[in-house]
């Protein structure tokens, strides 16, 4: 497949699923959907980094087969809950509300962690532990809402002074947020059903070979985590981890984003695609600049490096239409983004 790749003016789709929560680095839908729709329909697609599942998302909506692995809970929920929403928005509105009525009427005591519960009103805090202790309970796309409402009402607790991507200062007072109100609004604004028959691994992809069968994969397509070693376990993911009880430092190592070890984690990934790739199939890599201790290094160069396909193509442009054109200003640094296509 020859493919034709375009610069896109803005990746802005407000109209989505993808708004359910704000996920770090995630590939914008529309750039994801320039590729897949040149892809042949049901063609077996897999993205080893699926994140929030932007991609396993769009590609069941052009037709694909799709896969997705993540080692982040967080990453894993959003995905399931994308690609597993009701057909019925009264549905999953009837199951919130019996999950809503029985917070309420709960009598089991919330015992308020230290970190998160100092970043929000003590209400809102008390509203949101209340449904978290149901959180096991929740269907795939009510989790997905949950994790998204938990991060609004943190934004608007500290007086909306927050980024939708970032946690600022905390701010006093607390302004009170109604968490079941901001539950039940991103439950229908977010209701985009699909039918599918995808599978999201939580699992490690460098052992990828060990659950998917060799030569099984027509496309690989990805935006891999940053080689910059963005955290995924930070800002708002770090309030998640601290509401539902889970082990924030385990999970960020065991995801990759040392960048001591990243080469070699890095070329273990490539190897085991190689192998679950057919004969004549393509990986396709959404990388770009990053600057490293005051050096610039191109990832297209990067990952050709490490890489066992022997056949490439590498498509390079800039940035347009993303915040990180002020981040570039500040770097003084002209970021280059490049598509690197490998065939088997």
């Amino acid at each position: 497949m020859k493919l034709r790749i375009q610069a896109l003016q803005s990746v802005n789709n407000p109209r989505s699923v993808h708004g359910i929560y704000p996920y770090r680095g995630k590939i914008a839908a529309l750039d994801a959907q320039q590729i897949l729709m040149q892809i042949p329909k049901g063609s077996t697609v897999l993205d080893p980094f699926c994140g929030s599942g932007t991609i396993v998302y769009e590609g069941i909506r052009f037709g694909h087969n799709t896969l997705g692995i993540d080692a982040n809970p967080i990453a894993v929920t959003l995905s399931r809950g994308k690609v597993n929403i009701p057909a019925e928005l009264s549905e999953v509105q009837k199951e919130l509300n019996l999950m809503v009525e029985r917070s309420k009427s709960s009598s089991v005591a919330c015992d308020i962690p230290e970190y998160s519960g100092s970043l929000f009103h003590e209400k809102s805090m008390e509203e949101i532990l209340r449904m978290a202790s149901f959180y096991d309970e929740m269907s795939d796309y009510l989790k997905a809402c949950f994790l998204g409402a938990v991060t609004l009402t943190a934004r608007g607790c500290n007086d909306y002074k927050w980024t939708s991507s970032t946690v600022g200062k905390n701010i006093q007072p607390k302004r009170y947020i109604n968490f079941y109100d901001k539950l039940k609004a991103k439950i229908k604004k977010h209701h985009y059903p699909i039918k599918n028959d995808s599978k999201i691994y939580f699992a490690d992809t460098r052992y990828a070979a060990q659950f998917i069968a060799p030569e099984s994969v027509d496309y690989i397509f990805s935006s891999p985590p940053y080689f910059d070693c963005l955290d995924y376990t930070a800002y708002y993911a770090k309030i998640i981890y601290d509401i539902l009880g889970q082990d924030r430092i385990a999970i960020k190592n065991s995801l990759i984003q040392n960048f001591d070890n990243y080469a070699d984690d890095m070329r273990t990934v490539l190897e085991n695609l190689y192998a679950i790739l057919k004969p004549g199939g393509q990986a396709i890599f959404v990388v770009g600049d990053k600057k490293i201790h005051g050096k610039v290094i191109n990832g297209a160069e990067f990952f050709q490096a490490i890489s066992p396909f022997a056949k490439y193509e590498v498509f390079e442009r800039s940035y347009t239409g993303t915040s990180s054109q002020v981040f570039d200003k500040l770097n003084k640094t002209e970021r280059k983004e490049q598509i690197i296509i490998w065939e088997k």
